[in-house]
């Protein structure tokens, strides 16, 4: 029976991971700037499969590249993963740490491949390492990525190489387990090696879903999301309408409808330019949603028209409600915005007849009506009873 040719392993597994990194390189040009890291990411694991194409070929090269370079190389490109994984969830990132940790590596292999030849030396100084950089990853996906399933696989798979890397490094004051050399045939070196080898793979892979789901989540968000103020747009302010109408039926109650119109809009896009106008619904979208109950929802209706949906409310809670947001975005705050008011419509009707035509019509007439009535000011439908 042939033997389990450990240089064999790392070599063929060493393919994938760099192939994985061109891969993220490519799709990471294209991603929006505010997904970061990414580009680390690929560099990492480009960097830690040449690496091991380095250490595979240890004897058939010099030891400056098979030692050296090889085991600097896979302090950067496990540095790197660090640094993407800090960077990509929005954290300072540790390149200080990085770097110390590649001059120690440095001096140590050098020191330790030609003034003082020691494989223990060098196993236990990588494995200390290697322990750290997998191990701040590892806590840093599975802190910071709790909401996506990708992220916490990537952290514990980057776990279990911590723990691997860890074991083989006290296996060394175990003279019974400690390794003679990279490539010797003892237990500790054959699960160390190979989980390294899957482990690469596994993680590269990961982090490229990692960073595929952050753009998908984008994506979705801004399907029914409004761009400039971060409300509903109208096609997602629908569909909330539905389901709530729909569990709202299902328990019995009312639906309310809030249509918001700013007054005189169009004269001070005229008065102070487009910029500060963008500026007036940015601000009039925080105010609503900072005073938005759940289970509500905000939207913006159309240009500087918002709706609001109230679920489960009683009319004349639904007209005290946009009392409020009608006093709140009366208030001046910024000092470098021009004062605004507010006209708003009111509907309330039961969710079986809660269509939202009949709700948006019955708040468009009474919308109507606030404007006529001299503006900044909440107008009832006329076809709501108060209870």
């Amino acid at each position: 029976m042939p033997a389990f040719d450990l240089r064999t392993v790392i070599l063929m597994s060493s393919v994938m991971p760099g192939l994985m990194a061109l891969v993220m390189f490519s799709l990471g040009r294209g991603f929006p700037a505010n997904i970061r890291g990414v580009g680390h990411w690929a560099s990492g694991a480009l960097i830690v499969s040449l690496s091991a194409i380095l250490l595979a070929l240890r004897g058939g090269i010099g030891d400056w590249l098979s030692i050296v370079v090889a085991n600097v190389g896979l302090i950067l490109g496990t540095g790197l993963w660090l640094i993407g994984s800090q960077l990509f969830y929005g954290l300072h990132p540790s390149r200080r740490f990085v770097a110390l940790l590649l001059v120690i590596g440095v001096i140590a292999m050098s020191w330790m491949t030609w003034v003082h030849p020691s494989v223990a030396g060098r196993t236990l100084c990588m494995s200390a390492i290697l322990t750290a950089t997998f191990g701040m990853n590892s806590l840093t996906m599975l802190r910071f990525g709790k909401g996506s399933n990708t992220a916490v696989y990537v952290g514990s798979m980057q776990l279990v190489q911590t723990v691997a890397t860890a074991a083989r490094g006290i296996s060394m004051f175990v003279p019974a387990w400690a390794s003679a050399g990279l490539f010797a045939p003892d237990f500790i070196q054959k699960i160390y090696l190979i989980t390294s080898a899957l482990m690469s793979l596994t993680v590269t892979v990961g982090l490229l879903f990692v960073a595929m789901d952050r753009l998908r989540n984008q994506l979705e968000r801004q399907s029914f999301m409004d761009p400039l103020t971060g409300l509903l747009n109208r096609r997602a302010f629908l569909s909330a309408h539905q389901q709530e109408r729909e569990k709202t039926m299902r328990t019995g109650g009312l639906l309310s409808l809030l249509l918001i119109d700013l007054d005189h809009f169009k004269q001070v896009n005229d008065t102070y330019g487009h910029a500060t106008g963008d500026r007036i619904l940015i601000d009039f979208a925080k105010r609503v949603a900072d005073l938005l109950p759940a289970p509500g929802h905000v939207a913006r209706w159309g240009g500087e028209e918002f709706a609001v949906l109230l679920p489960r409310v009683l009319p004349d809670e639904a007209r005290d409600h946009a009392e409020r947001i009608r006093q709140r975005v009366a208030q001046k705050d910024d000092a470098t915005l021009p004062g605004y008011t507010c006209s708003i419509g009111v509907a309330c009707m039961a969710a079986s007849d809660a269509t939202i035509e009949q709700l948006a019509r019955d708040a468009d007439e009474a919308l109507y009506n606030a404007k006529r009535g001299g503006r900044n000011c909440v107008q009832l439908s006329d076809h709501v009873i108060l209870i």
